[in-house]
């Protein structure tokens, strides 16, 4: 849907939706992304996508996404729901996705319901929009598109969008923020019926979609779009949901942000590649509140936040203040190809997960994801360095340990680095 390039497309829906360019949207979420184009050029203009696709007969798209620095996941809209929490993105996008919408209940329009904030966007082209000049290209009937775009629309606003914006190929609808929408769903017999079952709406772990509408949580009031600060500010103001994790406060989130400051200075000294053209892809293996990924925010680069599905659901702090992640479970591998990170972060990672998940698999599971020359950068416990560093030279790495920042005795640091290496076999064939 590109005829004249990502950027003029991209320009055109700016003109469609202001609120792109004056800092109230920063995260986004492209689904069948291809190539990622769409988020590759957002980007350049201050906005972080999540790109996703399947790996299909398109092949490797999603690996050709992070070669070219752009965050993009392996992932497909089926069964589960996806691995973000609800009231999570600002935008979302599908262009020739070929997602059947309307199909199935409604189930997966129902699961972009539930990932995007209030008063966030749901942006859609090609068919069935524009289908009065298009039809005759999608081998099809005039009538039959006039029908998908009608059933489209009712269905929308079943669900409270209302259509924002619409020119050419480009059509744009907006959740709504009013709850005295969502009350109309209380009459009897509707579609679809409001999300009763007991599943949290944040439950998104291995957990079936089901055909029904996850509701915002009325006692939210800094959760919508309008309510959220624009960007830049938006990374340092205390998000609202803080305070339903588990110990989370105001001063909790603070302490965060500051001691992540002192630590990313103290990791620019052991790795003086931090910061500069070598790292690009950066991955942070079990965030709390997306701290090493604030206090990295100028540097070039862009980091994929990972909070464990058994670990306090902090994620949707994560997405309130503008960055991004998934739920992962690190006793299974993760939903990338090989060689496609420059950089793998994580704190504590085994001291908390070593009675579920054994250490090697996890290590392997590293070495799989990082690139030939990528870092490691592995804090951990005293009782655990040692080992981990035994593991880490089992697979060639190049490792060293260093003391933490001033003040922290505990705790040690491993800078690794992954070795391009060849089998000294020759092959007899």
């Amino acid at each position: 849907m590109f005829p004249n390039g990502v950027s003029q497309y991209v320009d055109l829906m700016q003109d469609l939706i202001p609120e792109m360019k004056d800092g109230s949207i920063r995260t986004a979420i492209d689904t069948g992304c291809g190539v990622a184009s769409w988020g590759g050029d957002l980007l350049d203009r201050g906005i972080i996508t999540v790109s996703l696709a399947p790996r299909d007969n398109h092949q490797a798209q999603v690996q050709f996404a992070l070669e070219r620095g752009i965050p993009a996941m392996l992932g497909i809209i089926s069964t589960q729901r996806l691995p973000y929490p609800s009231n999570s993105f600002d935008m979302a996008h599908c262009s020739r996705c070929l997602i059947p919408w309307t199909e199935f209940g409604g189930v997966y329009l129902l699961e972009m319901h539930r990932i995007l904030r209030p008063g966030g966007f749901w942006v859609l082209s090609g068919p069935p929009v524009n289908y009065e000049r298009r039809w005759r290209g999608w081998n099809t009937t005039i009538d039959e598109q006039r029908s998908n775009y009608q059933k489209l629309q009712e269905f929308l606003t079943s669900m409270c969008f209302k259509l924002y914006n619409k020119k050419g190929d480009i059509a744009v609808w907006q959740k709504s923020s009013n709850s005295s929408c969502y009350r109309k769903l209380d009459v009897p017999d509707s579609y679809p019926p409001k999300c009763d079952d007991g599943t949290e709406p944040d439950s998104a772990w291995y957990t079936p979609m089901r055909p029904c509408l996850v509701v915002p949580n009325q006692k939210y009031k800094k959760v919508a779009l309008q309510s959220l600060a624009k960007w830049p500010e938006r990374l340092h103001t205390i998000p609202e949901r803080v305070h339903d994790v588990r110990g989370g406060s105001g001063g909790a989130f603070k302490n965060d942000n500051s001691k992540w400051k002192s630590r990313v200075k103290w990791y620019k000294k052991l790795l003086p590649a931090l910061g500069t053209d070598k790292i690009r892809n950066l991955m942070d293996m079990n965030t709390v509140y997306g701290g090493f990924s604030a206090a990295l925010i100028d540097y070039p680069l862009w980091v994929m936040n990972v909070v464990s599905s058994y670990s306090p659901n902090t994620l949707a702090v994560v997405y309130d203040r503008g960055l991004i992640g998934t739920y992962h479970d690190w006793c299974e591998a993760f939903s990338t190809y090989p060689r496609t990170y420059d950089l793998l972060h994580l704190d504590g990672l085994f001291t908390a997960e070593s009675n579920r998940c054994e250490m090697k698999y996890v290590m392997l599971e590293m070495d799989r994801i990082l690139r030939p020359n990528g870092y490691a950068l592995i804090r951990e416990s005293s009782y655990f360095i040692d080992a981990v560093a035994t593991m880490a030279e089992g697979m060639r790495w190049s490792c060293r340990k260093e003391d933490a920042e001033k003040g922290v005795e505990k705790e040690k640091i491993l800078i690794c680095q992954k070795k391009l290496w060849y089998s000294s076999k020759q092959n007899s064939r």
